[in-house]
């Protein structure tokens, strides 16, 4: 594989799992976490979570991914 397709393939996957770890966030009362009023702490809260978890969700996939076509060439 190309490395121009393997950024390509990284950087969507890298949007990808960013959006659904901020949809799977929108399920969490995070409200409650914290002082009423403090809307703006709160969206900058759920989006840099999003942005972490779903980094390191990507990541966990791309790792994954080189390793098993890594393993292919020991058979």
């Amino acid at each position: 594989m190309l490395y121009s397709q393997l950024a390509f393939m990284h950087i969507f996957l890298h949007m990808l799992c960013v959006i659904f770890s901020f949809w799977v966030l929108g399920a969490l009362n995070v409200d409650a976490w914290f002082r009423k009023g403090e809307t703006g702490r709160i969206r900058m809260f759920i989006i840099l979570a999003a942005v972490l978890l779903g980094s390191a969700l990507s990541n966990f996939i791309m790792d994954f991914f080189r390793l098993v076509q890594e393993a292919a060439l020991l058979f």
